[in-house]
């Protein structure tokens, strides 16, 4: 009888206890990845294995559909959700609860050549150096939030590579994820292999980055997470890996790519690496003989396919071109023929960058991403860089916003200029 009443009084003390405790505590906050029109990936991790179960719905104070992992307790989550209606918000929540949070949420991506206003965020090298640049990445992430109107979510989130310094499971925590969780929670997160993280040969990366090897996001599948592409709106995205050296791989790559362009009929084109095609920074283009080796093959396949920007990380720096095609040598063999516009880009001073749809050939801006949380100096400026900020100071990121046939480009750096801004680089395109 004893037992009995005790075996009651478990039972209901297991009852009323918080669904929280219940399902483990959450040691990761939830991330967004593969996002879709009609679906998306919500990750987290927990203290304990327990079944994974994500509660969502479009009202804050009611989120009466759920999705659960599988019936095998983890730590490491990964769910799939399906069936959602596109460019609509959910709440959601990870721990049991049937009631949202104001920040927890996320927004289905609106149907490939839509219309509508897009704002992606760009960082690079977020998780690289140790925990004590943490400072630095919270001051990154701070003026986002400042220059996003007090607000976290983007669109997107281009994560360029080095997400942490040796590819440890602690240093992706504390480097990269405790300092983004403000932004991931409601922001759909693509990633790209940095050389910091393949030490393991990316397994700890592919075990922790859900990425759309499938085409889920659009585009034509690769059949591998290490390089992909995305639509969103009238964008089309492609994610190429620098850290495949053996021959097959990189000849696979190639193939993939020229299939993806080919079938791509979006507005704009951009593309994301780890490794530059140009950079004057601490890792120099002109002497990287894979860099040679990649201006050779993908950027002929990138330029007669109409890239508008190329994105770049590494070298933890700033610095971008001026309106270039076909520099597929080192930079020293710039020549006229090369500059399609000699110009800044910038409207208030010699007009923005004029390219015409779907055209091969129009130009293309290189600009290399800061890191968000470590910075270095250059060995020297190159002179297809008009605007070219490094330092150890001079940490940031980049914003570009799509409308239509615009796209404006800005750099926030964590430090102020001479004028008191955060914003010390800008330029825009306009596709006539």
């Amino acid at each position: 009888m004893r037992y009995l009443i005790l075996i009651r009084k478990v039972l209901l003390l297991l009852l009323f206890l918080p669904p929280i405790l219940l399902n483990g505590q959450v040691t990761r906050q939830p991330y967004l990845q593969v996002m879709t029109p009609t679906s998306v990936v919500v990750s987290w991790q927990s203290d304990k294995g327990v079944v994974g179960k994500v509660c969502y719905g479009t009202s804050i104070s009611s989120l009466t559909m759920s999705k659960i992992e599988s019936e095998t307790k983890e730590i490491y989550h990964e769910v799939s959700i399906t069936g959602l209606i596109p460019y609509t918000k959910y709440y959601y929540s990870v721990n049991g609860s049937s009631e949202g949070t104001e920040n927890q949420y996320f927004i289905t991506n609106p149907y490939p050549d839509s219309i509508t206003p897009v704002r992606m965020w760009v960082i690079a090298d977020f998780g690289q150096s140790n925990s004590d640049q943490n400072e630095r990445r919270l001051e990154t992430v701070a003026q986002w939030k400042s220059f996003n109107n007090n607000n976290y979510h983007a669109d997107i989130l281009l994560s360029l590579g080095d997400q942490t310094e040796d590819d440890s499971r602690y240093q992706l925590q504390h480097n990269y994820f405790n300092q983004l969780e403000n932004v991931l929670k409601n922001t759909a997160l693509f990633t790209v292999i940095g050389n910091h993280d393949n030490h393991d040969g990316m397994l700890n990366y592919l075990s922790t980055f859900a990425l759309p090897a499938n085409a889920e996001s659009g585009g034509i599948a690769s059949g591998t997470e290490k390089y992909y592409s995305l639509d969103y709106a009238n964008i089309h995205i492609v994610v190429l890996c620098t850290e495949i050296m053996d021959d097959d791989g990189k000849k696979k790559q190639i193939e993939w790519l020229n299939k993806d362009l080919d079938c791509n009929k979006q507005d704009w084109l951009i593309a994301c690496v780890h490794r530059p095609f140009h950079s004057g920074g601490h890792h120099r283009s002109d002497v990287d003989k894979d860099a040679q080796e990649r201006r050779t093959t993908w950027l002929p396949i990138l330029e007669q396919h109409g890239v508008d920007l190329i994105l770049q990380g590494h070298n933890h720096i700033y610095e971008r071109s001026y309106l270039l095609d076909n520099l597929i040598g080192k930079t020293t063999t710039l020549s006229d023929a090369n500059v399609i516009d000699s110009g800044l880009g910038r409207e208030d001073m010699d007009g923005a960058y004029l390219k015409e749809k779907h055209t091969p050939n129009q130009g293309t801006v290189f600009v290399e991403v800061p890191g968000g949380g470590v910075a270095s100096e250059s060995f020297e400026h190159y002179s297809i860089f008009p605007i070219h900020y490094n330092g150890y100071d001079y940490e940031g990121s980049l914003v570009v916003d799509v409308y239509g046939n615009r796209m404006d480009v800005k750099f926030l750096c964590n430090e102020r200029d001479e004028n008191g801004s955060h914003i010390w680089d800008y330029f825009t395109i306009i596709k006539k």
